[in-house]
């Protein structure tokens, strides 16, 4: 009865073992799986950061491959890049393209304005007469300058000052003495336009101040854009003397309120 009961107590202990060493060895198993997911996990991250950084000092697409590579090589879906790592390498969106610069001196273009000159002509003189904003968009023909040309005009007309008793101020221009030319009563702004513009190309008309003599010579036909215009010269002499000169010019264009275009004093 002891011998059988040995017999049992021994036979129990040995199952006892067996079932120790099996659990043993499913520990050691799994945790050779766990070390080996932790070390592909580890080369997928070195291998991604270090191709991030490396991207960011100068070759972003061999980076990436080699992430890619690294990761595969490891056993890691192409997937578990990170995604900082997918913008990193992403080409940068297209930009929109920058509106044209502004001519210098030309204010901002508005919709309306829809009249652009552009460069003059080497056909058009007196080259001072061509608009000085022609690079800009403007509105209508009144809107172009002639800043020089009209300052030169002014230096005509305070050449040509007298003295006058009777005069607002006590001063005349010989330079407005062309009212003579025109039938009394009529509209001088209109009928001085007309004659001037009925002169064909050379010809002149005149008049004698009080001090100084003035002639106008028309020099030029030259249209600006689309709008028909005539070129004139002025002389200012004292005797045979020249005292001053400057280029003129009268345009044909509509004026606000007036439907009919009309010849007018530009320069």
């Amino acid at each position: 009865m002891k011998h059988i009961q040995l017999i049992l107590l021994l036979g129990g202990a040995c199952l006892s073992l067996n079932s120790q060493a099996q659990s043993f060895g499913d520990f050691l198993k799994n945790s050779a799986v766990n070390a080996a997911r932790a070390a592909v996990s580890g080369n997928v991250d070195r291998a991604v950061t270090g191709a991030i950084d490396r991207a960011f000092s100068g070759a972003p697409e061999q980076d990436q491959s080699q992430a890619a590579d690294t990761a595969a090589a490891a056993g890691a879906p192409i997937s578990a890049i990170p995604a900082a790592a997918s913008s990193a390498f992403a080409a940068p969106a297209p930009q929109a393209a920058a509106a044209p610069a502004l001519a210098a001196g030309c204010k901002k273009r508005l919709k309306e304005d829809n009249l652009l000159l552009g460069a003059r002509p080497e056909s058009f003189e007196p080259a001072g007469l061509w608009p000085e904003n022609a690079a800009c968009a403007v509105h209508s023909f009144r809107d172009f300058e002639f800043k020089q040309a009209r300052e030169a005009k002014h230096a005509f007309r305070e050449a040509s000052k007298i003295r006058c008793h009777g005069c607002e101020g006590g001063y005349a221009f010989d330079a407005w003495g062309g009212h003579g030319l025109i039938k009394k009563g009529g509209d001088y702004s209109a009928e001085f336009a007309k004659l001037l513009v009925a002169l064909k190309q050379g010809q002149s008309v005149g008049w004698k101040g009080n001090k100084y003599h003035v002639s106008i010579t028309k020099v030029g036909e030259h249209p600006i854009g689309d709008t028909p215009c005539n070129q004139f010269h002025y002389v200012l002499k004292d005797g045979g003397k020249q005292v001053a000169q400057y280029d003129g010019m009268y345009c044909e264009y509509a004026r606000p309120y007036i439907s009919k275009p009309t010849w007018n004093e530009v320069v």
